[in-house]
């Protein structure tokens, strides 16, 4: 049967359209209970950055269990952003988020404004999460269209969306789309959320991200993780080229 309706946007389309997109199950089971297992003893044993009332905060992960490494190979994260940024994109950051209950939502904020009134698509951050976020736990809203004009607050946007995820799901937006972590109501358990963050290699990764000095994750790379890693681009791959092809 011929689609008779809108052909389905692009995740390209819908991020210049919208600020953001999104894909689901992009883990497999087995990686999700890694993953999972990998969770708790970053919670345990981790050395977070800081603990606050509302959340922790865990930067590098990718060095601390090879399940958060792997992400790095996920195809369906990986044709997303390389269909946005392009073939030379690299890791600006990785972290973990642990949002706490604390009977509220924060407030709605952009990142990186340094970057996103110059080049919004060019700094991507990919939320991926292991567990079922419903209402009440947390959800990271996003304000749709507000990647538009940066200079506009929430008030500005009629439209919010909380973003109810599931075990495998992946949301992804742009510098100047606006955000924030939604209602934590008390006695809900705690949110664990990945926060992997994406650049082309002409950018500077961040000032605190230590994987491309990390000697265990460089030792055993592929071409392409060495890339994202910031490490050495892949052959074929550079930043004279609008493709690898």
């Amino acid at each position: 049967m011929s689609n008779i309706g809108q052909p389905r946007l692009t995740r390209l389309q819908h991020l210049d359209r919208f600020g953001y997109y999104t894909d689901d199950n992009i883990f497999s089971e087995d990686h999700l209970g890694r993953l999972r297992e990998a969770m708790d003893r970053l919670i345990r044993e981790g050395e977070a950055d800081y603990r606050e009332p509302h959340q922790d905060y865990f930067p590098n992960v990718i060095e601390f269990d090879d399940a958060f490494a792997e992400v790095l190979d996920n195809p369906v994260l990986l044709e997303g952003i390389e269909e946005v940024i392009g073939p030379d994109l690299q890791l600006y950051a990785n972290e973990v988020l642990i949002s706490k209950p604390t009977g509220k939502a924060k407030e709605w904020h952009r990142d990186k404004m340094s970057i996103g009134r110059h080049c919004p698509n060019m700094f991507l951050k990919a939320c991926m999460y292991i567990d079922e976020v419903p209402i009440d736990r947390g959800p990271t809203g996003v304000v749709p269209e507000s990647h538009l004009d940066a200079h506009k607050g929430e008030e500005f946007f009629p439209h919010k969306i909380d973003f109810l995820a599931k075990p495998g799901s992946l949301l992804t937006f742009s510098a100047n789309t606006m955000h924030r972590a939604g209602l934590h109501v008390e006695g809900r358990p705690p949110r664990p959320a990945m926060f992997f963050v994406f650049i082309p290699w002409w950018l500077k990764q961040a000032s605190y991200y230590t994987g491309n000095k990390c000697e265990r994750l460089i030792e055993c790379a592929s071409p392409m993780r060495l890339q994202l890693l910031g490490v050495k681009m892949r052959d074929g791959i550079n930043m004279d080229l609008f493709s690898s092809e």
